[in-house]
């Protein structure tokens, strides 16, 4: 008699099947990342997490530290939770100190009301490789800096940090830094450099979609006119973005092997104007996204089966 997969069985047979992934890359993307957060809950279900080596932008730093100190569904209750506030984003606040979209508020209602175990993050990856990348705020330069318990927070802080959005630089070990999505919003070379050889990436844009130069970037060009490295990066910047993009499509070079897990079509949280129920749609689709991913057999499996 044929006997049933017990879930056990199951769980069993996707640490197997996706055991040789040596690195995890989280694109960012402010709200988007609703999305990563619904892939990484699921990967905390079944408790998979093989990686040697992370690679955190901008709020994909926050949804991997929940991820890494085992706080699930901590990313999507917060983000929920300030888009309803109606503090967080505020046109009102467009041109002030904070921007458009209010960091201190948010990391403000984290360590009021949910705070990230920092410590139990900081444990579990002791003997791994965790980057968070942030720009200089000087030389335009990507940074990819290695937490730590006493800078973690502030580093999550910069590495969200917006210039037209929002504060625009926090500064880090003696450097003002911002956003590390301007300057290397897919860090794979970087993950390449470092030694890393079987990556997943995890996009909150569909795969291969392609960017174009924006009204924000525009106005930077102006705002920073007296630093050209940043009007470099705002002006060049979607270029190296769909480079990127281009290359992620290729699933490869030689040896060097790469996935991604991204959404069908262009998320809900894409925006200025959200809604928990839209942060939820996302967060649901990362989770379907992560157990087709994790139900589907490694390229190793189809080329043996064929």
């Amino acid at each position: 008699m044929e006997r049933n997969l017990k879930p056990s069985s199951l769980v069993l047979f996707i640490m197997r099947s996706k055991r040789d992934f040596d690195t995890l890359i989280l694109e960012g993307g402010s709200l988007r990342c609703a999305f990563t957060a619904g892939v990484l809950d699921t990967f905390a279900v079944v408790g998979y997490n093989r990686f040697k080596r992370y690679y955190a932008v901008s709020a994909g730093t926050m949804a991997l530290t929940s991820f890494l100190s085992g706080q699930r569904k901590h990313f999507i209750d917060v983000a929920s939770h300030v888009v309803e506030d109606g503090q967080f984003i505020r046109f009102s606040s467009a041109f002030r100190e904070e921007g458009l979209m209010n960091l201190a508020h948010l990391f403000d209602h984290v360590r009021r009301n949910r705070p990230l175990d920092i410590e139990a993050a900081a444990f579990a990856t002791r003997a791994k490789d965790v980057r968070m990348v942030t720009t200089n705020h000087a030389t335009g330069e990507p940074m990819y800096l290695r937490p730590n318990t006493r800078d973690w927070l502030r580093i999550m802080w910069a590495s969200a940090t917006l210039p037209m959005v929002t504060r625009g630089k926090i500064r880090v070990h003696d450097q003002w830094m911002f956003d590390g999505g301007i300057s290397d919003a897919l860090p794979l070379q970087a993950a390449l450099d470092r030694g890393s050889r079987r990556i997943l990436v995890i996009r909150t844009r569909p795969s291969g979609q392609h960017i174009d130069k924006g009204w924000i970037d525009t106005l930077a060009t102006y705002w920073y006119r007296d630093n050209p490295a940043i009007v470099k990066l705002y002006t060049h910047g979607h270029i190296s973005y769909n480079d990127a993009v281009d290359r992620l499509a290729t699933g490869g070079e030689g040896r060097l092997k790469w996935e991604e897990i991204a959404p069908l079509e262009p998320l809900r949280s894409d925006g200025f104007r959200i809604t928990a129920g839209q942060l939820l749609q996302d967060y649901h689709h990362g989770m379907a996204q992560a157990l087709d991913w994790l139900a589907s057999p490694s390229p190793r499996s189809r080329a043996l089966r064929g």
